[in-house]
């Protein structure tokens, strides 16, 4: 064992007078740093996370560069067989010095986390699981480097490049079946054997035993193979018998890690485990409940995130005696009977672009009910859906809730996406129109809710109906202000008259400012002018568009459009706040039919400009019966187009409406299992503009400035001290 020490003491020393060891822990901290902070656009409002997966999977990139180099180093003494230890001794001894060369600038990228943090909420479940996953991904990866100069040792430069391609090879296997057809055997192949496939739980903040012994079971075989090869070139005879003995307890080995595993999540809120809610449902289930997972063949290769799907339901099968579950291939026709529609995906096949139309869906079966997930690609929501569902099979409790427009807008075209929203959320919707809202409000019973979008229109009865029912127990969701905007044209505002239902609200405890809150924390506008060739864009903040950051009531933000502020009296408690750099615009007296400054171009940036006072405020709150937002276009479709990206919809509003539709009702488990699936990775921390710049630039100095300077100033002092100690020798002074 002193031996084995020695050896890797000194291959760690070779590598610490070695300029390309600098070399490569330079290029892995420059490219992980800019890969994080640049090419994911950290800084960029509204497009930074706090998730670390990205910072994670850049390591396997830099690496199909820095391993081979790191083996390079040791090529001579990896083909060293003279050495007084046993091959076995020798490699292990080796591979582990290239591994703590290789871990060495990844350690001190622990910076890019904590600076994260000062911008937002680091998971440090995920963060410690990440850096566990790194490490058996950096030890693999070098047992098999390190093997490839065995195999080659007739070259050293022929070895490094076939290092590099392998490497990228197996990082990206899984995703071959992507651009490729691929069969069913095939496809299990490519994910099973990929490095970045088995690393992907780990990025997550899940331990699974199975990756744990797949990179600790490959790296001793890797090992295996380099003693091997080494023989082979020696012309030495290795023990047949041993050799079967170790393939016998691979074999045994991996059979019993494939059928008893341990799966650990440890990410913030468990976000990959069941929560108390789901399993106290589990605990009641008096009959049998049965799960059917129905996944196309294509979906298993195109998105290899559904077999976290199959992961969670089995973990939810497992909780109770009486779930069973089941996978079937999916049957279009099937599907379509159960009220599951596919949807088309993207496939990219060689130099061929092709839709294809795949179905995930879930099936519930209990006693003589059924209900089904119509389609499921990913666990964000999946604990909800079968929480919701489970719950009603158990209760038979219906959700009743109705929409109304008091704005004198129509439904199906201002809030198109509000119905199938909530009814995919277990709400059994009503939509109510001119025709039968009156004969409706009138019959509201206390376990109804209404939600209201405006109340501008309102008649008196249907204004009467609505307080009566709300004093009744009927729970009131109502998105609206005493002001409204025109937001087909130019966004002029008018300020509501005889607004009955207004002063309600007002008697309530809800009190309105007469004002627009405006805040620094804001959604930009892309503004265009002319057409075709000749257009020109230009981007503004728009402080009359609040952008919400994460907070206690709002874990993932919202937006907010030409809100009014709220001030809550009495039993009302204040629900979400503005930052405390906001400020309010005052109506104009002289203009009417135009209150207030809308232009995105003339409207001042800061509440400096426009000679305001800046505070905190706040656009909702809820009573008992009550939940008010003060904007009345919170979940209209025409705004929701607007703050929604090209490829995903932004529909935080919309979870923010059923979240507090069932803290209304009292169902606040589930409320906060919603909040549960979507973790909070906003950078809500810095609100100021000024301190955002600051914090921006330190967190550069640190991973730009001070690493490298600390890598170049650990150079300068091992050449110092080697050339000091060379010195005492030559003298006489020391050995």
């Amino acid at each position: 064992m002193k031996r084995t020490f020695a050896l890797y003491r000194a291959a760690v020393f070779s590598y610490l007078i070695d300029p390309l060891f600098y070399a490569s822990a330079l290029l892995t901290i420059f490219f992980t740093a800019f890969r994080f902070f640049f090419a994911r656009k950290f800084f960029v409002s509204g497009l930074g996370s706090s998730d670390l997966r990205p910072f994670f999977n850049a390591i396997p990139y830099v690496s199909i560069l820095v391993l081979p180099l790191l083996s390079l180093r040791l090529r001579s003494l990896l083909l060293d067989d003279s050495l007084p230890v046993s091959s076995f001794k020798r490699f292990l001894a080796l591979n582990l010095a290239a591994f703590s060369a290789f871990m060495l600038p990844v350690l001190l990228l622990l910076s890019i986390p904590l600076c994260v943090n000062v911008f937002g909420s680091v998971d440090f479940g995920q963060c410690f699981s990440g850096f566990i996953g790194i490490f058996f991904y950096g030890f693999c990866s070098i047992c098999m480097t390190n093997l490839l100069y065995e195999i080659f040792a007739f070259s050293a430069v022929f070895p490094l490049l076939l290092s590099s391609v392998i490497l990228a090879l197996v990082n990206f296997l899984h995703l071959l079946p992507l651009y490729f057809k691929t069969g069913e055997v095939l496809s299990f192949l490519c994910r099973k054997l990929s490095f970045a496939w088995h690393f992907d739980s780990f990025g997550k903040g899940i331990l699974d035993s199975r990756n744990f012994f797949y990179y600790i079971i490959l790296s001793f075989i890797l090992i295996l193979l380099s003693v091997h090869f080494e023989f082979r070139r020696l012309d030495k005879r290795s023990s047949r018998f041993t050799t079967f003995l170790i393939t016998l307890i691979l074999i045994f080995t991996s059979i019993s890690v494939k059928n008893l595993y341990f799966r650990l999540d440890i990410s913030a809120g468990r976000q990959f485990s069941l929560s108390k809610t789901s399993r106290t449902l589990i605990s009641e289930l008096d009959g049998d409940l049965r799960i059917t997972y129905f996944r196309s063949k294509e979906l298993k290769n195109l998105y290899p995130q559904t077999d976290d799907v199959l992961e969670f339901l089995s973990a939810y099968a497992q909780a109770g005696k009486n779930i069973s579950l089941t996978v079937e291939t999916a049957d279009p026709e099937k599907l379509k009977a159960l009220g599951s529609q596919g949807q088309q995906i993207k496939n990219e096949n060689g130099t061929k672009t092709e839709f294809v139309t795949v179905y995930s869906a879930v099936l519930l079966q209990y006693l003589e009910k059924s209900s089904i997930i119509p389609f499921v690609l990913s666990t964000s929501t999946l604990e909800y859906d079968l929480t919701v569902r489970m719950q009603q099979f158990l209760t038979q409790k219906e959700r009743k809730v109705y929409l109304l427009c008091g704005n004198g807008r129509n439904l199906s075209e201002s809030y198109m996406y509000v119905e199938p929203w909530l009814s995919s959320r277990g709400f059994s919707v009503e939509s109510l129109n001119d025709f039968n809202s009156t004969e409706v409000l009138r019959n509201l019973r206390a376990d109804d809710e209404l939600v209201l979008f405006g109340t501008k229109n309102l008649s008196m009865e249907q204004s009467m109906l609505i307080q009566r029912a709300v004093e009744g127990g009927t729970k009131l969701f109502v998105a609206t202000s005493p002001f409204h905007t025109m937001i087909e044209d130019e966004w002029k505002v008018t300020k509501n008259e005889n607004d009955s239902l207004i002063s309600f609200l007002n008697g309530r405890g809800f009190a309105f400012e007469n004002s627009l809150v405006e805040d620094i924390s804001c959604h930009p506008i892309m503004m265009e002018s002319g057409s075709g060739s000749n257009a020109e864009y230009a981007t503004v903040n728009y402080p009359l568009w609040l952008l919400i950051l994460s907070q206690k009531n709002a874990k993932q933000g919202l937006t907010l459009f030409w809100a009014s502020p709220i001030v809550p009296y009495g039993e009302v408690e204040p629900l979400l706040f503005t930052t405390n750099l906001a400020w309010c615009q005052l109506p104009a007296k002289d203009s009417p039919d135009d209150l207030f400054l809308t232009n995105p171009f003339l409207l001042p940036k800061t509440a400096s400009a426009s000679d305001s006072r800046t505070s905190q405020f706040v656009v909702a709150a809820r009573d008992k019966n009550i939940s008010l937002v003060s904007d009345q276009f919170f979940v209209s479709s025409l705004m929701t187009g607007f703050i929604s990206g090209e490829s995903s919809g932004d529909f935080r509003n919309y979870d923010y409406l059923t979240k507090e539709l069932f803290i209304l009702r009292g169902e606040e488990e589930l409320a906060s299992l919603m909040e549960k699936s979507a973790p909070v990775t906003a950078l809500h921390k810095i609100t100021g503009e000024e301190e955002f710049e600051k914090a921006k630039k330190i967190s550069l100095a640190i991973n730009f400035v001070f690493l490298p300077l600390l890598i170049l100033s650990m150079f300068v002092f091992v050449i110092l001290w080697r050339k000091s100690r060379n010195h005492l020798i030559a003298m006489g002074w020391g050995e």
